[in-house]
């Protein structure tokens, strides 16, 4: 066997290694909705906006503490915009429930509000959706009513 037939299983395998090593980091970060949002200022909103002023909330109960935003999930329909926020996990095991804090957080739209309603996708599945909070449905912001 050559020596570079020797090199390539360890290449493979140190490549396999450092896959798995960053796929453990990428589980890390979790995708499921895990936080509520407000609109900071809803007044500020209009069909023009493409960046949204949020207050982030984690629902699970953190000690007070919301964290870090990791990821948001958006989705752009003919009539609505669903936002879900994902903010970064939690470290140890036990933590009290007394409300947590609500963070700043800002959201760049890919295209404008439009004349669509702005809706929280903690309300539509999960945890939140028992949430007081809720009771619209999730609607954080809808356009204004066109007059006839």
């Amino acid at each position: 066997m050559s020596v570079s037939g020797r090199r390539l299983p360890r290449i493979a395998g140190a490549g396999l290694l450092l896959a798995s090593a960053l796929a453990g980091c990428a589980a890390q970060v979790p995708d499921e909705v895990n936080a509520q949002w407000t609109l900071l200022d809803p007044a500020g909103v209009n069909a023009s906006s493409t960046s949204l002023e949020l207050g982030v909330m984690r629902l699970a109960c953190s000690s007070g503490v919301t964290g870090d935003v990791a990821a948001t999930q958006v989705e752009v329909s003919n009539d609505q915009i669903t936002i879900g926020i994902v903010v970064e996990p939690l470290e140890g095991d036990a933590h009290t429930c007394q409300g947590n804090e609500t963070a700043p957080y800002t959201l760049e739209l890919q295209e404008p509000v439009g004349d669509r309603s702005l809706i929280d996708a903690s309300c539509l599945e999960g945890a939140g959706q028992k949430a007081d909070s809720c009771s619209d449905g999730g609607i954080r912001w809808s356009p204004p009513a066109k007059h006839s």
